[in-house]
């Protein structure tokens, strides 16, 4: 009686005082799915003056987000108000706090990752009430790192198959454009814009760069200006994605589903791949977005990225290495947006990602690189410098994170991730411009790093043909064309030496053989890089070019083949020929006069596509044809006489039969290049 009398009054003195205090503990906590927390949710009641208020009336109640009460309690008198007591699941508690005015719960995580919310309603004893809200993350770690890979992946694969197709698309345009640049660095920097915005893809942009250098189509001030252009240009892919249509993927992909479906023309096949490629990159970024959405509730997850992106080098440090191993500096940008839009980064740390991102896209121009000439590895030496010193003196531009820059990006939006969208272009867009004055200096520093070094001549053709265009078909073409016309001036610099071998005896004819080896192999690796162009989606057009482009390799091929006829003709033969003994001799001038001109004329052709030089092959064939046919009447004419020298006589005919042979096979090469270039049919393979 005493006890519960000065209860009463403790009661009746706190409630005249006022002022309780309600603490809280366990709060924001994480946990695997489907376990119960390690530590409870209490609330703990105190007086105006600290002390501890025991039988206040706590009622914790869940949300239907998958988190259930659980067993055990702290406090008195707990009462099951809503849930199944046998099993344990409860959605409702009330407990009375204990002598040291604490009251709690255990909780069991739901069965997904999510936030497990609980509400604490205390019921004060003046009669007010005062509510505390519990939030406890539910993780699934492994099906975070799945839905993580899986959606970076659809992202990734969508990137993949919207830059191949739309280099398709457009490759003819590309090669237009480049043909164009000259040596204007404003006019690069455009195109190098234009081309990453068409293709999505500034890895592309910057392979391609380097491989024209490679090439000799281009100097490295204009590929510089080009990359340049090329970073400005990527970034429309994170101005895309911060729209926020990203709801609209299914839909995205659907429409480029029917129009890859139902199209009859296979550019507009490729335009729907290109839609369904912009479909699963929004579908992507939904994925990741949705998964990492929840984390952000989570103080240990939030204080590990808050550590992190706030750590200038470290965040460089992981944008450049994260880039490096997807190779698409987009599909950085987009996680990078995708964080800071779930808000478990800041705008600093994304601009710090963003940084590392562009010095990580660098990678791509320096494997392509490898192995290329001096000026290729300038070039892609340029792309990195470029990036690099940008992203030193952006990151300590943006050191302060109340400075100027910073203020002015979060001044042009609201939302997150069109404020990442727009640090990535504001940062390409002023690097452009501070770079573009100074190209001629980048190309002589890059000079420097790289020094240039005489070629020493082999006496032998090198093809370049290099695999990175294989992913833009009309480039590879292009390339495939201009290594061809080396072959074309190499077969015919091997027949020249035949003839002057079968006439004057030089060359020795071992020097004829190992010329016809090396168009052997120019053969091989130009049917082989053609073969690997067929694996790829080729247009109409170009799927019609390929097989011509195979046939002109054959009969180039098949040319070096009767220039080793030739000086095997010539061997059977011993001493000096007599060129005068009949018209036998005469016949076999004339004929090398014509193929000499036949070869320069289709070599020209190849070169130029100009109409005369194969129209001047197809007539030169006509006369070669009937001086074949002379030739053959008046060596029947020698066989009835049974003269001297039958062997001369036969080596002469043999060398203008060869001659003719030749003549067919550039004739065949003239009329693919008055056809268009392009196969109409089998009557192109006879």
């Amino acid at each position: 009686m005493r006890t519960a009398l000065l209860t009463l009054l403790f009661i009746i003195a706190t409630v005249l005082a006022g002022d309780f205090t309600v603490e809280e503990y366990g709060n924001s906590q994480t946990g695997k799915i489907e376990t119960v927390l390690k530590d409870q949710l209490q609330v703990r009641v105190l007086d105006s003056v600290g002390r501890p208020l025991e039988g206040v009336s706590v009622i914790f109640e869940t949300y239907s987000d998958g988190g259930v009460i659980a067993y055990p309690f702290t406090g008195r008198e707990p009462l099951i108000i809503e849930g199944d007591t046998l099993s344990g699941d409860l959605s409702a508690v009330r407990i009375l706090t204990d002598q040291d005015g604490f009251a709690g719960i255990s909780l069991k995580l739901g069965d997904k990752t999510s936030n497990n919310s609980v509400d604490a309603r205390i019921v004060l004893p003046d009669g007010s009430e005062e509510r505390i809200h519990f939030s406890a993350l539910a993780v699934d770690l492994r099906s975070i790192i799945f839905q993580l890979i899986g959606g970076l992946a659809i992202f990734l694969l969508g990137m993949k198959m919207m830059s191949e197709s739309l280099q398709t698309v457009a490759g003819n345009k590309l090669r237009t454009i480049l043909k164009k640049i000259t040596s204007n660095r404003f006019l690069a920097l455009t195109a190098g814009a234009l081309m990453t915005a068409a293709i999505q893809s500034s890895s592309a942009t910057s392979v391609i760069a380097v491989s024209f250098v490679n090439s000799g189509l281009m100097a490295l001030q204009q590929a510089v200006g080009v990359i340049i252009g090329a970073n400005i240009g990527t970034t429309v892919t994170g101005q895309l994605i911060a729209f926020k249509i990203t709801t609209y993927a299914f839909p995205i992909v659907a429409v480029g589903f029917a129009m890859f479906a139902f199209a009859r023309t296979r550019r507009n096949q490729f335009w729907g791949r290109a839609i369904v490629g912009l479909g699963l990159i929004f579908l992507g970024m939904t994925l990741m977005k949705d998964i990492l959405g929840p984390l952000k509730s989570s103080m240990a997850v939030k204080t590990f990225f808050t550590d992190f992106s706030t750590n200038p080098f470290l965040a460089v440090f992981a944008g450049t290495v994260l880039t490096c191993i997807i190779q698409s500096s987009s599909a950085t940008v987009g996680l990078t947006m995708t964080l800071a839009g779930a808000g478990l980064i800041s705008l600093q740390g994304a601009f710090y990602l963003v940084l590392g991102d562009n010095i990580g896209t660098t990678i791509t121009a320096q494997l392509s690189a490898i192995g290329a000439s001096r000026t290729a590895r300038q070039t892609a030496m340029a792309h990195t410098l470029f990036n690099v010193i940008g992203a030193v003196y952006m990151g300590l531009l943006i050191s302060d994170d109340n400075g100027f820059v910073m203020n002015l990006v979060r001044s042009t939006a609201g939302d997150p991730l069109r404020q990442v969208a727009n640090a990535h272009s504001m940062f390409n867009i002023l690097n452009a411009l501070v770079f573009l004055p100074l190209v001629p200096l980048l190309a002589r520093l890059c000079r420097f790093i790289i020094p240039d070094r005489a070629e020493v001549s082999t006496g032998e053709v090198e093809l370049v043909l290099d695999e990175h265009l294989l992913d833009s078909p009309a480039l590879a073409i292009d390339n495939l064309e201009r290594e061809m016309v080396k072959m074309a001036a190499y077969a015919e610099e091997t027949v020249k030496g035949a003839i002057s071998c079968f006439f004057q005896g030089f060359p020795k004819q071992g020097t004829i053989m190992s010329m016809e080896d090396r168009v052997d192999y120019m053969q091989r690796d130009l049917t082989i890089y053609a073969s690997k162009l067929f694996q790829r989606d080729l247009d109409q057009d170009q799927s019609l070019k390929l097989p011509v482009l195979i046939h002109t390799i054959n009969d180039l091929e098949r040319i070096s083949d009767h220039a080793v006829n030739i000086v095997e003709a010539r061997g059977r033969v011993s001493g000096i020929l007599d060129l005068e003994q009949s018209e036998l001799g005469s016949s076999a001038v004339k004929a090398s006069d014509m193929v000499e001109k036949m070869l320069e004329s289709t070599r020209i052709s190849l070169e130029s596509h100009d109409r005369e030089s194969s129209e001047a092959v197809l007539a030169l064939e006509a006369r070669l044809n009937s001086l074949e046919e002379d030739a053959r009447e008046e060596y029947t004419e020698c066989l009835t006489r049974r003269g001297k020298d039958g062997l001369q006589r036969l080596a002469l005919l043999d060398f203008t039969d060869y001659c003719e042979r030749i003549g067919d096979h550039l004739t065949n090469i003239a009329q693919s290049l008055l056809g268009g270039g392009v196969w109409h049919g089998t009557d192109d393979l006879t």
